[in-house]
């Protein structure tokens, strides 16, 4: 029996050369492909789901929207998360932990497809520590830079 490479044996495309091809239609969008997203992309029973971290929104809707196109996908679950809803999920994360309580008013938070940079004043610097270990812990961080430093006029 002979059959094209990207067909299985059942008549379906093969889970992995679906994954490649969602890759390789990001990687042709230059919106989403020039920012580097850190997508992470799976492929079950013609299922296409996404997580990671992109920039905005919209490249949020635009990777599902040309996952959604290649041949082999049902439908996607789009769990990607923007730097947007990151930042704000940070701010709370810190605001209300028990040990910090740290406010964005003197805090600082930029994330940039998911790195996540931190600065401003702290009192201590167990606070400093604390504070990075309770972003490490947020879901779609993947790196944080430390930069709060400690000052005793706080």
């Amino acid at each position: 029996m002979i059959f094209n490479k990207l067909w299985g044996r059942n008549g379906h495309r093969s889970e992995a050369d679906i994954v490649a091809d969602i890759y390789r239609a990001f990687r042709r969008h230059d919106p989403l492909h020039g920012t580097n997203p850190r997508i992470q992309v799976e492929v079950s029973d013609g299922v296409a789901t996404l997580r990671g971290v992109v920039r905005g929104g919209g490249q949020r809707g635009m990777a599902a929207k040309l996952a959604a196109e290649v041949e082999g996908v049902e439908s996607v679950r789009n769990e990607l998360l923007d730097d947007p809803t990151l930042k704000g999920t940070i701010a709370h994360a810190l605001a209300v932990h028990p040990q910090l309580g740290l406010s964005t008013r003197v805090v600082w938070i930029r994330s940039y497809n998911g790195v996540v940079t931190l600065g401003g004043p702290v009192s201590s610097q167990a606070q400093q520590m604390t504070a990075e270990a309770a972003i490490r812990s947020v879901p779609g961080v993947v790196d944080v830079v430390n930069r709060l430093v400690v000052s005793s006029d706080l």
